[in-house]
């Protein structure tokens, strides 16, 4: 009985057993890449956190000083309206008006820091979300200069020595286009971060006569959107591209990325945009991403 045991013991596995094993390894590693897919969702929240601290900084100011302004106003035009309508001479009347058309600009400028805050402050929000793509009429071209600056200032934050110079030629046809805000937003920020990484590195090699850019650019073709990256940092090798949007493949340094990056970035355009991505790259001239999605 014991070595009819042993024997059942030394066997080889079945066929069945084989693939039972196989499924649940599987599901093991699909658990594993969505663990670090969150991290790095997190990871790009934390980045974005310092963005948002620096662009959040401006608005709020324009909205205090603004209102300080606005205060002083009314103290000017209260002691105007203070007179009684019978006293009050050609140039009070005009100082009654343009006091009002001071005041109603300052409000003007107050409502719109406070519109962007807001939208600073819903674009963080939209990286919470667990729930799904959500595809929601969007303006790309505000979306696209606001998270590329929070992008560029979660660098900064890391690094007060960089700089690179923001350039954008949107293209005023692209307006509202129905797109997961959240989904896009990472998008923006991974091809930002990674062409800000490239031009550093560039300029780590090339100090004299170097000035790094990266420029968005936005282009209504018929019934696509045209969103094109470039930077004149690094490039890519060729044998290099084809890589790229591979689970866990990375070019930086260990510590410096997941590799998940541009995985997620081509799920979202594709899968979820129903669009296309493609790369084209130059060594130590350029790289440039090309989005397509419908419009």
């Amino acid at each position: 009985m014991e070595q009819q045991k042993d024997n059942h013991a030394d066997s080889p596995p079945t066929e069945t057993s084989l693939h039972t094993g196989i499924e649940e390894l599987n599901k093991e590693i699909e658990a594993y890449q969505q663990k670090i897919s969150e991290l790095s969702r997190l990871a790009d929240i934390g980045q974005l956190s310092a963005g948002i601290l620096h662009e959040i900084k401006n608005p709020v100011s324009f909205v205090n000083n603004f209102s300080r302004l606005s205060q002083g106003l009314v103290e000017e035009l209260a002691e105007i309206l203070e007179k009684p309508a019978g006293e009050l001479s050609e140039d009070d009347k005009a100082d009654q008006k343009d006091l009002l058309e001071s005041l109603s600009k300052n409000l003007i400028k107050i409502n719109e820091n406070g519109k962007r805050i807001e939208r600073i402050i819903q674009g963080m929000l939209s990286q919470t979300r667990t729930d799904g793509a959500f595809l929601e009429p969007t303006d790309l071209n505000q979306l696209l200069e606001e998270f590329s600056k929070l992008a560029y200032q979660g660098v900064r934050a890391e690094d007060k020595e960089f700089n690179v110079t923001l350039k954008y030629d949107l293209d005023p046809l692209v307006k509202e286009v129905k797109i997961s805000r959240g989904d896009i937003g990472r998008v923006i920020l991974n091809l930002v971060n990674n062409a800000c990484y490239a031009v550093n590195e560039r300029a780590k090699r090339q100090t004299d006569g170097y000035d790094p850019y990266i420029k968005i650019t936005t282009k209504k073709r018929d019934d696509k959107i045209e969103i094109r990256f470039e930077d004149n940092g690094i490039g890519i090798p060729a044998d290099i591209v084809s890589k790229l949007f591979q689970p866990f493949f990375t070019t930086k340094p260990h510590g410096k990325g997941t590799g998940l990056g541009l995985s997620l970035t081509y799920s979202t355009i594709v899968d979820t945009h129903q669009g296309t991505i493609e790369i084209a790259s130059e060594l130590n001239e350029k790289t440039e991403f090309l989005i397509v999605i419908p419009a």
